[in-house]
């Protein structure tokens, strides 16, 4: 299954430098992965290393594009013929790294004392995982134009009408003639000179606002992870002491239980000899 990123994605960029087929890149809205380019990291790692990084866990597999690890390695040979890829190659198929892998060894254990005891097997209950309704926005800067870029609107002392002028025409000496009644007229003092510096400490005024916007949303964004963490640490917490208890009450129900139709021995808790 190739890999795709949820609309979670927060626009953090890590994934990006990971991949080894430079499959990742910046999307409309958020990072996108190309199914033509993505192999899962099959010939590179025994795990996908997009998904490693990625802060909120939004690097999934693709439930619509299901592909085998021979696609794969086909794909990454051919899209790295440098590498002379051979067959002893990194992959998590091999090392049962996939998420189907590691739940069938989880469950093995299990399976095979049920197996024993002459009981069911258990039955594993997959939780989908929930979808945030947030998204991170954009950040649509707004891009000035360069200095030179800019038309002053100048009205003719003639005829009264105003018409765009280039700011690279007002120098001192320059004529400038009116395309309305070809009136022309003297730049007599330096505007070009004041109409830079206005637009020079607007420019970095402009660039360290900016600057200072995104400074803000980093400490923000970092701020905002760390209490995710915190807050899964602590729900992982809640849900061992809930297994716990529940171990205990299971042991109990044992400990205490009759069984019936069998003689009862002094001193025996299960009450069998």
């Amino acid at each position: 299954m190739a890999t795709m990123i949820t609309n979670e994605c927060i626009n953090c960029g890590a994934c990006e430098p990971e991949c080894p087929n430079n499959a990742i890149s910046q999307g409309e809205t958020i990072f996108v992965i190309d199914p033509q380019l993505c192999t899962e990291c099959v010939g590179f790692h025994d795990f996908e290393a997009c998904a490693a990084v990625c802060p909120v866990d939004c690097c999934v597999t693709d439930p619509n594009n299901v592909e085998t690890e021979e696609a794969l390695i086909a794909r990454a040979r051919a899209l790295h013929p440098e590498a002379e890829i051979g067959d002893n190659f990194e992959s998590r198929f091999r090392k049962g790294q996939g998420k189907s892998g590691a739940t069938t060894q989880k469950l093995a254990p299990a399976a095979a004392a049920a197996e024993s005891s002459g009981a069911a097997p258990p039955v594993a209950t997959a939780i989908a995982p929930q979808t945030s309704a947030y998204a991170e926005p954009a950040d649509n800067f707004i891009s000035l134009p360069a200095i030179d870029a800019w038309e002053i609107p100048l009205r003719c002392f003639k005829c009264g009408q105003t018409h765009p002028e280039p700011v690279r025409n007002f120098m001192i000496g320059n004529v400038i003639f009116c395309p309305h009644c070809h009136k022309s007229m003297v730049v007599r003092d330096n505007l070009n000179y004041h109409i830079r510096t206005l637009l020079t400490d607007a420019y970095e005024k402009w660039q360290k606002e900016q600057e200072a916007y995104c400074s803000r949303r980093e400490t923000e964004l970092a701020e905002f992870m760390e209490k995710r963490a915190k807050d899964a640490q602590g729900f992982e917490a809640h849900q061992q002491r809930q297994l716990e208890h529940i171990r205990e009450q299971l042991a109990g129900l044992g400990e205490n239980y009759d069984a019936p139709g069998k003689p009862i021995k002094k001193g025996s808790r299960f009450g069998w000899g």
